[in-house]
């Protein structure tokens, strides 16, 4: 699947540095799109979403075998697997039942008279993970949702720690109740292929791609207007922008007492850069946050609510307001979480991204030395509490 001409003319340096995009249209590629999805999901996440078949080595959905389904993926030099995407696409009105209540469809004023896509299994081999390897499947995910399907509008959930790419890309967060999994969590967005001016808002590279599909004599561009309310970050369970986050996590920095949790015992600037790099996660009772077993490793600051941290039906600790969450999975080795949690009381979280933290002990050694005191601080402490 190679960029039409129409793109390769309004972005010609992208298209030619984009790798090629295959569709799995035969029973021998299908195969080895789902035993990619193992390896990743499986061996390497050690996550049990879709239907899992560890006999064979496979992740195969229903919804892979769907009419309106579509895989993609690329391929290395030796003829390997590098990254693979499921499009899945709907005429107007025919979206499953299933499909508008997980992403909150119903908010969004005319969207059973428009075209609907779902972008969803997106994934990279770990050594392609940074490169242009994504770069390809989301150019080739857009023309083949502006183009060959004509959707007027796409939809993902992605994990708590791709939410900042994924808006880099286009996509954007909206008023809807986050997508629970047997893992966690995970957040609904929304892209508008035709939404050229919040493209280029964020700086995404699929903004010179807008023009060849939706111009003068070809497609209408979406009115986005009658949705403002449910982008509007009030309504929102994410918020992403920095002033906001740091209003709210300025109302609770400075109100412990004398044994400060995590958050306390950092000085104003670490928690400014805190709010600035991370963002804000609305988590419903009964919703679990992360579970045991995962490969993960952001971090979550308790902002109000609370949180049961347990092992099965064992409850291990309480957290509240202040406190961290996932510092185990942060330092251990394997990068697992170390136990499961789930928030018991209406509960917002900051979500602080590992790859941030990386950076930062480069960019500013003396605050990464402070975050990684503290968080090695709560570690300490939790291992040597007693238990329930």
């Amino acid at each position: 699947m190679q960029p039409i001409e129409a793109v390769r003319s309004r972005a010609p340096n992208l298209a030619d540095a984009i790798a090629a995009v295959e569709i799995a249209d035969d029973e021998e590629t299908r195969d080895a799109v789902f035993r990619f999805r193992y390896s990743v999901y499986v061996e390497e996440l050690r996550r049990r979403v879709g239907a899992i078949d560890d006999d064979r080595g496979l992740v195969h959905d229903p919804e892979d075998d769907e009419p309106v389904t579509t895989l993609l993926y690329t391929r290395g030099d030796d003829g390997s697997l590098t990254g693979t995407a499921r499009v899945r696409g709907w005429a107007a009105g025919t979206v499953p039942p299933q499909v508008q209540n997980r992403f909150s469809m119903d908010r969004f004023d005319g969207l059973a008279g428009l075209r609907t896509a779902e972008l969803g299994r997106v994934m990279l081999r770990r050594d392609r993970r940074g490169h242009f390897g994504l770069t390809s499947l989301l150019c080739a995910t857009y023309q083949l949702v502006a183009h060959e399907l004509g959707s007027d509008v796409m939809f993902l959930t992605c994990l708590s720690g791709l939410v900042r790419y994924y808006r880099q890309v286009g996509f954007r967060t909206y008023d809807a109740h986050l997508v629970p999994t047997p893992d966690g969590v995970t957040v609904p967005m929304i892209l508008v292929p035709s939404d050229r001016s919040y493209l280029d808002g964020v700086g995404s590279f699929l903004a010179p791609l807008v023009g060849a599909f939706y111009r003068p004599g070809k497609r209408e561009p979406v009115d986005i207007g009658r949705w403002s309310k449910q982008f509007d970050a009030d309504y929102a369970p994410i918020e992403l922008d920095s002033d906001a986050v740091w209003e709210r996590v300025r109302r609770l920095y400075g109100a412990s007492g004398p044994d400060p949790p995590f958050l306390d015992a950092l000085d104003s600037r670490t928690v400014h850069m805190l709010a600035d790099q991370g963002f804000l996660m609305r988590v419903e009772p009964g919703q679990l946050l992360t579970k045991k077993g995962l490969v993960e490793r952001e971090l979550f600051v308790v902002l109000e609510g609370v949180f049961e941290v347990h092992d099965g039906d064992r409850r291990l600790r309480v957290v509240g307001p202040g406190e961290v969450i996932g510092e185990v999975g942060f330092f251990a080795t394997a990068k697992q979480r170390s136990a499961s949690v789930t928030c018991a009381a209406p509960g917002q979280v900051l979500v602080i991204r590992r790859h941030w933290l990386d950076a930062l002990r480069h960019s500013d050694p003396g605050c990464a030395a402070d975050i990684l005191f503290e968080l090695a601080r709560a570690l300490a402490d939790r291992m040597s509490a007693p238990g329930p």
